[in-house]
C-alpha cells in the first residue's frame, strides 16, 4: 500500500545496486532525505555504513538540490560503498516537493518492514540500528525513538522522554529520527505537508489519533545537527503561533473534540 497519489511525480532513479542474495529477515531500510547538504551528507552516510547491524537497505531521496552537487556526491559515495548494503538506491524528485513528500517516497520504495528515517545533515551512533531494532521487535512497538544529542551551533541533550499523549499534545519532544514499522506509517497516512514546518510533530500526533504507542529507548543513539539555516530555525520558528493553531485544528484534544 502507498500513501502517494497516482498523480504524484515519480522520482528519477539515479543509482541502484542490489545484491543477488536473498533478502535478510532482519533487514532495515534507512531512508535519508537530502536537500543541498553536499557538504555534510557523506558524514551522514558514513555513520550509516558504520552500523553494527549488518542487514541494511539504503535509500536516499534528493529533493532536487540546485545549490550544490549533492547528487554527484551521493552517487559517488554509493558506488564506493555499495557492497556494504543489501540494496542501495538514490532517487531524485523531478521538482522540489518538501520533506514530507520525500520521506513518503522513501517509505514507498522501502522493501523492509522496519524503516529508519533521518535527514542528511544528521548522524547516528554505530549501535543505533541494532538497539532500536531489538526494541522494536522485542517490544512489538509500532515505532521506537531514542534520546538525541545536539551538535553544531548548539550542544546538548534532547528532550526525548517516555511517550505521553497528554504531554505530546502540549509540545513535541520526539525527533523524527526513529525506527518505524512500515505498516504504522501506512496506518497513519504517512507524512503530511505542512506549510512552514512541523511535519514531524504532525506525524507523531497521528500516532495518538490512531491509538499507536511508540517505544522510547533511553539511550543517546542519534545526533541532531543544529544550524541557523535549517527549516526549523527559519520558517517554523517564525510561524510558531500559527503552527500551534494548525496542530490543534488537525489534531483536536478530546476535550475540544466533544464541544
Amino acid at each position: 500500500m502507498s500513501v502517494l497519489k497516482p498523480w504524484d511525480p515519480a522520482p528519477d532513479v539515479v543509482f541502484l545496486h542490489k545484491k543477488k542474495s536473498r533478502k535478510p529477515k532482519d533487514l532495515i531500510t534507512v531512508c535519508v532525505t537530502n536537500y543541498n547538504y553536499a557538504k555534510v551528507v557523506e558524514e551522514c552516510l558514513d555513520s550509516i555504513a558504520a552500523q553494527t547491524h549488518q542487514a541494511i537497505e539504503l535509500i536516499v531521496v534528493d529533493d532536487l538540490s540546485t545549490k550544490d552537487d549533492s547528487v554527484d556526491v551521493i552517487s559517488g559515495w554509493m558506488e564506493e560503498n555499495r557492497d556494504r548494503f543489501y540494496r542501495t538506491l538514490l532517487l531524485v524528485n523531478p521538482r522540489n516537493q518538501g520533506p514530507s513528500f520525500s520521506r513518503n517516497c522513501a517509505f514507498d520504495h522501502a522493501s523492509a518492514e522496519a524503516v529508519f528515517i533521518m535527514d542528511a545533515d544528521n548522524l547516528i551512533y554505530p549501535t543505533a540500528l541494532e538497539k532500536t531494532y531489538a526494541a522494536l521487535i522485542n517490544g512489538k512497538f509500532p515505532a521506537v525513538y531514542t534520546q538525541i544529542e545536539e551538535f553544531g551551533n548548539r550542544q546538548g541533550i534532547g528532550k526525548a522522554d517516555i511517550w505521553d499523549p497528554e504531554r505530546m499534545r502540549e509540545s513535541n519532544y520526539v525527533d523524527v529520527m526513529a525506527l518505524i514499522r512500515k505498516e504504522a506509517w501506512e496506518k497513519v497516512g504517512g507524512f503530511s505537508h505542512i506549510e512552514e514546518g512541523w511535519e514531524d510533530y504532525d506525524f507523531w500526533l497521528k500516532f495518538i489519533d490512531h491509538g499507536l504507542t511508540p517505544g522510547y529507548l533511553p539511550e543517546i543513539l542519534c545526533r541532531y545537527r543544529v544550524h541557523h539555516s535549517s527549516r526549523t530555525a527559519t520558517e517554523a520558528l517564525a510561524a510558531h503561533y500559527d503552527l500551534e493553531l494548525v496542530m490543534e485544528f488537525r489534531h483536536p484534544s478530546p476535550e475540544t473534540a466533544t464541544k
